[in-house]
C-alpha cells in the first residue's frame, strides 16, 4: 500500500511568518529543491516553538509511520505510569514468542534474561527494538490503548494498526503464504527464506507498493503536535515528559536529522523500511533558541538509500539555519 499524495513541492506556510521575506523565500526554495530532487511522496511539519512559525507541506496527509509510532506508544506507557497502572520497575523474562525481526538487540539474547519495563521502553526508542516494542504493547494493552490515548489528547490523525508481529507476519505472507500462518514463536524460529538479493528486494517492493499494509498511520502535523506536548509537559506529568525527552535524546541513529547539526542537540525517533521509507521526527534544541519540532516522512522511494537519508538531514539543516537567523 502506498500512502501520500504524490511528489511534493513546498506548499503554503501556515501560521505567522515573522522572519524576513527574502530568507523565508530562500528556505522555501531550498526545501523545494531538496524534496523534488528525490522522487518520493513527502510530508513535512515544522514548528518553531519560540515564534509560533510553522512549515506545513502535506502535513495532514496520513503516512506510514513505521517505527515513529513508538513515540505514541511511549506516551501511552508513561501516562499509565502516571496513573499508577504500570510500574517502570516491573520485570519481564525474555521469551521466543516475543522475539521480532528487524531492528533491536533483544532478538539475539538467550531466553530467560530479565529486563525492566523501563529497559523495554528505552530500547524501543533508542535502538528501535521491535522485541522491546511488543513487550511495551503487551504492557499497555495493545494498539487499541495507543489509539484511545491519542483520542484523549485530541490527536485523531495517529492510528496504531497492530503490533510488530502483525507487520512482520504480513510481510512473511508476501514471501510465502505458509509463513504468514505461523504463530510468533514459530515464525521467529523458522525465519524468512534465504532469498537472492534481487528476489528479496522485489518482494519488499511488492509489499510496499501493492500487497502490504502500513506499520501504522499518522500525519506529520499530529506527530509534531504530540512532540510539542512532550516538550511543554502537557501530555503527561512533567517528570514523565522529562523522562521521555531524555530517552529520545539517547537515540543512537544519527544519520538523518542530527547529521549536519553538530552544534545542536537532537532528540528524535526514526522509522524505516528501506529504501522506500526513511522517516525521522523529533526536536532540535540549542541554548540560543527554543526547540524546533520537525517531522519528516516519505513513502514510495525507490532510489539510493544514502541519498534519501542525506536529503532528510539537509532538510533539517535548512530548517535549523532559518531558526538561528530568525531568532536574532
Amino acid at each position: 500500500m502506498r500512502l501520500g499524495s504524490g511528489p511534493a513541492g513546498v506548499g503554503p506556510w501556515c501560521g505567522a511568518v515573522l522572519g524576513g521575506q527574502t530568507v523565508r523565500s530562500e528556505l522555501e526554495r531550498s526545501l523545494d529543491r531538496l524534496m523534488t530532487g528525490v522522487r518520493a511522496d513527502w510530508a513535512l511539519y515544522v514548528k518553531y516553538t519560540g515564534s509560533g512559525e510553522e512549515i506545513c507541506i502535506n502535513a495532514d496527509t496520513l503516512m506510514d509511520t513505521m517505527s515513529t509510532i513508538k513515540i505514541p506508544i511511549l506516551v501511552t506507557l508513561f501516562r499509565m505510569v502516571d496513573a499508577g497502572e504500570l510500574d517502570l520497575a516491573q520485570t519481564y523474562t525474555l521469551e521466543t514468542r516475543f522475539k521480532r525481526f528487524g531492528t533491536g538487540v533483544l532478538q539475539y539474547m538467550d531466553d530467560g534474561m530479565t529486563f525492566s519495563l523501563r529497559d523495554a521502553a528505552t530500547l524501543m526508542i533508542i535502538e528501535s527494538d521491535n522485541t522491546a516494542t511488543d513487550y511495551c504493547y503487551e504492557a499497555i494493552g495493545g494498539p487499541e490503548a495507543v489509539n484511545a490515548t491519542m483520542r484523549e489528547l485530541g490527536l485523531s490523525d495517529i492510528e496504531a494498526l497492530g503490533n510488530c508481529f502483525d507487520w512482520f507476519t504480513a510481510l512473511a505472507g508476501v514471501l510465502s503464504p505458509t509463513l504468514g500462518e505461523l504463530g510468533p514463536a514459530e515464525l521467529f524460529r523458522k525465519g524468512y527464506p534465504d532469498l537472492a538479493p534481487d528476489v528479496w528486494f522485489s518482494a519488499r517492493e511488492r509489499f510496499h507498493f501493492e500487497e502490504g499494509r502500513p506499520f501504522s498511520l499518522a500525519s506529520t502535523r499530529a506527530l509534531g503536535e504530540l512532540l510539542e506536548r512532550i516538550w511543554n509537559d502537557s501530555c503527561a506529568s512533567p517528570a514523565a515528559c522529562a523522562d521521555m525527552r531524555r530517552i529520545l535524546h539517547n537515540q543512537v541513529d544519527r544519520s538523518r536529522l542530527p547529521k549536519y547539526l553538530p552544534e545542536a542537540k537532537v532528540a528524535h525517533k526514526t522509522g524505516d523500511f528501506g529504501p522506500f521509507i526513511a522517516n525521522d521526527v523529533g526536536a532540535i534544541e540549542s541554548r540560543d533558541i527554543r526547540p524546533i519540532i520537525i517531522c519528516v516522512m516519505m513513502a514510495g522511494h525507490r532510489g539510493n538509500w544514502e541519498n534519501l537519508e542525506d536529503t532528510v538531514a539537509r532538510i533539517a539543516e535548512k530548517v535549523w539555519e532559518y531558526g538561528i537567523y530568525s531568532s536574532h
